[in-house]
Protein backbone atom coordinates (compact mmCIF):
# COMPACT_ATOMS: atom_id res chain seq x y z
CA UNK A 1 0.00 0.00 0.00
CA UNK A 2 1.14 3.12 -1.02
CA UNK A 3 1.20 6.26 1.01
CA UNK A 4 -0.97 8.39 -1.83
CA UNK A 5 -3.74 5.39 -1.12
CA UNK A 6 -4.17 6.05 2.15
CA UNK A 7 -5.74 9.04 1.81
CA UNK A 8 -9.62 9.00 1.81
CA UNK A 9 -11.34 12.47 -0.05
CA UNK A 10 -12.22 13.28 3.53
CA UNK A 11 -9.01 13.66 4.90
CA UNK A 12 -7.85 15.01 1.65
CA UNK A 13 -10.81 17.69 2.62
CA UNK A 14 -10.01 17.95 6.32
CA UNK A 15 -6.46 18.55 5.30
CA UNK A 16 -8.03 21.22 2.44
CA UNK A 17 -10.18 23.06 5.34
CA UNK A 18 -7.13 23.23 7.40
CA UNK A 19 -5.58 24.91 5.14
CA UNK A 20 -7.89 27.35 4.55
CA UNK A 21 -8.67 28.23 7.96
CA UNK A 22 -4.85 28.68 8.88
CA UNK A 23 -4.51 31.03 5.51
CA UNK A 24 -7.36 32.74 7.07
CA UNK A 25 -5.82 33.26 10.24
CA UNK A 26 -2.22 34.27 8.96
CA UNK A 27 -4.38 36.96 6.84
CA UNK A 28 -5.95 37.87 9.97
CA UNK A 29 -2.37 38.54 12.14
CA UNK A 30 -1.15 40.27 9.01
CA UNK A 31 -3.97 42.66 8.82
CA UNK A 32 -2.89 44.60 12.00
CA UNK A 33 0.11 44.66 10.14
CA UNK A 34 -0.63 45.64 7.06
CA UNK A 35 -2.35 48.71 8.32
CA UNK A 36 0.50 49.59 10.42
CA UNK A 37 3.16 49.61 7.46
CA UNK A 38 0.55 52.04 5.58
CA UNK A 39 0.79 54.44 8.49
CA UNK A 40 4.61 54.37 8.47
CA UNK A 41 4.57 54.80 4.88
CA UNK A 42 2.15 58.26 5.03
CA UNK A 43 4.26 59.31 7.79
CA UNK A 44 7.25 58.80 5.21
CA UNK A 45 5.73 60.45 2.74
CA UNK A 46 4.79 63.17 4.94
CA UNK A 47 8.32 63.46 5.76
CA UNK A 48 9.58 63.57 2.99
CA UNK A 49 7.39 66.72 2.11
CA UNK A 50 7.99 68.57 5.25
CA UNK A 51 11.76 68.18 4.20
CA UNK A 52 10.70 69.66 0.70
CA UNK A 53 9.19 72.61 2.22
CA UNK A 54 11.61 72.99 4.70
CA UNK A 55 14.53 72.95 2.21
CA UNK A 56 12.57 75.03 0.08
CA UNK A 57 11.83 77.44 2.78
CA UNK A 58 15.22 78.02 3.90
CA UNK A 59 15.85 78.84 0.16
CA UNK A 60 13.65 81.59 -0.11
CA UNK A 61 14.89 82.75 3.79
CA UNK A 62 18.20 83.14 2.20
CA UNK A 63 17.01 85.03 -0.74
CA UNK A 64 14.94 86.92 1.29
CA UNK A 65 18.30 87.56 3.73
CA UNK A 66 20.49 88.46 0.50
CA UNK A 67 17.75 90.89 -0.90
CA UNK A 68 17.44 92.40 2.50
CA UNK A 69 21.26 93.27 2.61
CA UNK A 70 21.04 94.39 -1.10
CA UNK A 71 18.31 97.01 0.11
CA UNK A 72 20.67 97.80 3.43
CA UNK A 73 23.47 98.44 1.04
CA UNK A 74 21.61 100.73 -1.33
CA UNK A 75 20.42 102.75 1.92
CA UNK A 76 23.81 103.40 2.93
CA UNK A 77 24.61 104.43 -0.51
CA UNK A 78 21.71 106.68 -0.81
CA UNK A 79 22.15 108.10 3.46
CA UNK A 80 25.99 109.16 2.18
CA UNK A 81 24.89 110.83 -1.38
CA UNK A 82 21.83 112.42 0.48
CA UNK A 83 24.26 113.84 3.08
CA UNK A 84 26.99 115.22 0.88
CA UNK A 85 23.98 116.52 -1.70
CA UNK A 86 23.08 118.47 1.62
CA UNK A 87 26.40 119.37 2.37
CA UNK A 88 27.48 120.66 -0.97
CA UNK A 89 23.80 122.97 -1.17
CA UNK A 90 24.89 124.15 1.77
CA UNK A 91 27.84 125.41 0.60
CA UNK A 92 26.64 126.61 -2.36
CA UNK A 93 24.12 128.69 -0.68
CA UNK A 94 26.70 130.36 1.36
CA UNK A 95 28.71 131.27 -1.47
CA UNK A 96 25.35 132.58 -2.81
CA UNK A 97 24.80 134.38 0.42
CA UNK A 98 28.38 135.45 0.51
CA UNK A 99 28.35 137.26 -2.90
CA UNK A 100 24.64 138.70 -2.44
CA UNK A 101 26.26 140.17 0.58
CA UNK A 102 23.65 138.43 2.82
CA UNK A 103 26.47 137.62 5.49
Amino acid sequence: MTQSSSHTPSSSREAADRLVRALSSLEQSLEPMIARMSELEKGSEDSKTFEQDRARLASDLDDAQAREKNYKDREAEMSALAHETTAEMDSVISQVLHILGET
